[in-house]
């Protein structure tokens, strides 16, 4: 099994173009994300299942605890790597879930953080290596969070360094790329060809409205992304909904991003 089943692939794309609900946040951010709507993953879920998300975002203890709300109505990819925001060290994800155990919750593709640039990538490199392939024996698609990170890497947004980022993913066996925007669509355009046959997705971050991610998002399709792996800027929004809807309709439609706002209205 040299490349990820074709069986997976179309669950997560849907004419090439992907479009994932993250909700990793709670471990990787903590309370400050979240409101009195938010924390609750069920209602992540309905805002998923409401919309034409081709992916689910879970680290394995909510993968566990509300499988049946979502098993089979969304592609689920696990995270099988971590950390949280409290110890401010240099960043690392150690591995709190194997494959095979993400297999038995119903993965359908699976996440790792390599923090690129780290004084710990060479370690987190091993274990990429590790899961990457034991994912081959499943057929799994991987997505790599290529984050650029650390003492070393003075600037996270700089164009070449998230390049340099998507490079890497694609030299050690990413399938999807999930990775920062550079700022302008002719930056991010490089790091596309630089991620070679990988998918790139771009990372939502948290814009302060809806025009702003929209415009993004409309910049990075242009350039040859294949979507996005949003979170925040979908479930901490008043209308969720709308976000989504205005979201599709640029990834799967091609609309502008004036006639993606009339959802707003």
């Amino acid at each position: 099994m040299l490349e990820p089943s074709q069986k997976y692939m179309s669950k997560l794309f849907k004419d090439g173009k992907a479009m994932f609900l993250a909700y990793d946040q709670g471990l990787e951010h903590g309370p400050k994300d979240f409101n009195d709507k938010n924390y609750d993953p069920d209602y992540i879920i309905d805002i998923a299942l409401r919309n034409n998300f081709t992916g689910l975002i879970f680290h394995k203890g909510l993968a566990e605890k509300y499988r049946e709300n979502y098993a089979g109505k969304v592609p689920l990819i696990v995270k099988v790597n971590g950390k949280n925001n409290i110890a401010k060290l240099e960043p690392y994800s150690p591995v709190v879930c194997s494959v095979d155990y993400a297999v038995k919750l119903g993965a359908d593709a699976i996440g790792y953080t390599l923090y690129v640039g780290s004084p710990f990538e060479s370690q987190a490199i091993d274990e990429f290596r590790e899961i990457q392939e034991e994912a081959r024996d499943y057929g799994l698609p991987v997505v790599g969070w290529m984050y650029p990170r650390g003492q070393f890497v003075p600037n996270d947004t700089d164009p070449t360094i998230v390049a340099y980022g998507a490079r890497v993913g694609l030299e050690i066996g990413a399938d999807v790329l999930k990775v920062k925007y550079t700022g302008d669509r002719e930056s991010f355009r490089k790091v596309v060809q630089m991620a070679g046959k990988c998918k790139v997705l771009c990372a939502g971050g948290l814009k302060s409205d809806p025009k702003t991610f929209l415009q993004q998002t409309k910049d990075i399709m242009e350039v040859g992304a294949s979507g996005v792996a949003v979170g925040r800027n979908v479930w901490q929004s008043d209308n969720p909904d709308a976000v989504s809807r205005a979201i599709e309709d640029i990834i799967f439609k091609g609309a502008s991003v004036e006639k993606a706002l009339e959802r707003f209205k």
